[in-house]
């Protein structure tokens, strides 16, 4: 086969992932976004509050977690060497990570779960445990089919957990269930995901998969990821987590609606960008050459679609919002575009931290994530008015991330580019 060929197939496996990818992460945002607005329905602010944090945790959680995908998806190849390491390397690192994982979160419960979990402490950190374990096991599954290309097997991942767990908190809410209840449900899904997924995808895996790394290397590049990732939880998904523990004096009303509009106006921006992560890192590490000017095309597209929801959530955002809740929950319409500005931000840099991934510049997509998450956390916590303080940090804090991305990529590496193409060392 000619080089122009394998182009072609190169070029029409990413084509095709990308439809894989789009049309799981369309199926699985809409069912989150379901679960989102629906549970606010059923709930008193209080209770919605309480869920809302949890939900919030779980997904902190995942984000970091997330991280040891994105790496098990830089490391993973379709098998050429029958000696290098494969699932069973793979394995037992996510077996250690997941037990590692588990061990902080338990550990760490008594500092912050009593105050944002109230009297349903321990079962929620019970239900959390269960989903460290299983989303782990998930994150290794699935960035080894991101790194084969096994774009059918992602989807499947994708839709089947997300499905699941629509299904298990619709059971809940139509029971009647409480807070604790709906965290199980909301946790009870990663486990049973991975299991079925396995039972489909899990032979082709075991035998068609190869990594770059063994498992200590692949721990110590997981602890830059992971750090990056956390940080990136914390920005998205940690953010009503956030909320909760810095809001202080706020009324339960102010920060109920603050929590339910930011989930429902960011969403559609920030999450297909998020679920895309993966996807990202492989685009532009197989196609180098042509990062860059992604980059920038897609970062400005972003930007021209943001500017434009920006305008019409200052419209459309309170009527639908007054349409499905009457007046229990409210903002100021400027709020809303602040919301969706910083969410369309958010989504940049989504796209510049897988850049500076690929190309080798752990430290730059570190520090970016990091800086970023910091300046939010730091914003939050400023004494001031609760809407403009938090309006002003969701918004500048992904900005300060851009920047520090957009301008590490600018600086020519001497060694990333020959550490990346050069074979890596198996014997660490």
């Amino acid at each position: 086969m000619s080089a122009a060929d394998d182009t072609g197939d190169a070029a029409s496996g990413t084509g095709r992932g990308l439809s894989y990818i789009l049309g799981a992460t369309v199926i699985a945002g809409g069912i989150g976004y379901v679960i989102q607005a629906v549970v606010p329905a059923f709930t008193e602010p209080t209770q919605y509050i309480a869920f809302s944090v949890f939900w919030s945790v779980v997904y902190l959680v995942v984000s970091a977690l997330s991280g040891i995908q994105q790496e098990v998806t830089r490391s993973a190849h379709p098998r050429t060497d029958p000696s290098a390491p494969g699932w069973t390397s793979l394995a037992r690192f996510a077996g250690v990570a997941a037990a590692a994982a588990v061990v902080l979160v338990v550990a760490t419960s008594p500092l912050w779960a009593p105050r944002v979990f109230v009297a349903d402490a321990v079962p929620l950190v019970a239900a959390l445990a269960l989903a460290v374990i299983g989303y782990t096991l998930v994150a290794a599954l699935s960035g080894a089919l991101y790194g084969v290309r096994n774009w059918p097997g992602v989807a499947t991942m994708t839709v089947t957990d997300a499905a699941l767990r629509l299904a298990t908190v619709a059971i809940v809410l139509v029971a009647g269930g409480g807070v604790a209840a709906l965290g199980w449900a909301v946790a009870a899904p990663f486990t049973v995901a991975f299991v079925l997924v396995w039972v489909v995808w899990g032979s082709r895996v075991r035998s068609g998969l190869q990594l770059d790394a063994t498992p200590g290397r692949l721990a110590r590049n997981s602890v830059s990821t992971v750090v990056a990732a956390a940080a990136t939880g914390v920005m998205i998904s940690g953010l009503p987590f956030l909320l909760g523990l810095t809001a202080g004096g706020a009324a339960p009303s102010l920060l109920a609606s603050l929590i339910l509009v930011i989930t429902l106006t960011r969403a559609p921006l920030v999450i297909p960008i998020l679920a895309l992560q993966s996807y990202l890192v492989v685009t532009f590490r197989d196609e180098r050459e042509r990062m860059m000017r992604r980059v920038l095309l897609w970062g400005g597209g972003l930007l021209v679609l943001t500017a434009v929801l920006a305008a019409l959530a200052v419209v459309v955002g309170p009527w639908v919002i007054e349409l499905l809740y009457a007046d229990r929950y409210a903002l100021p319409a400027a709020a809303y575009a602040a919301i969706v500005a910083s969410a369309g931000l958010t989504a940049v840099l989504c796209v510049t931290g897988p850049a500076a991934l690929a190309s080798g510049r752990h430290g730059v997509y570190v520090a970016g994530w990091l800086v970023a998450s910091s300046s939010l956390v730091v914003g939050l916590v400023v004494p001031a008015d609760e809407l403009p303080k938090v309006l002003l940090a969701i918004t500048l804090a992904p900005v300060i991330g851009i920047i520090i991305h957009l301008g590490g990529l600018a600086v020519p590496s001497r060694n990333s580019a020959a550490r990346e193409d050069s074979p890596r060392s198996l014997t660490d």
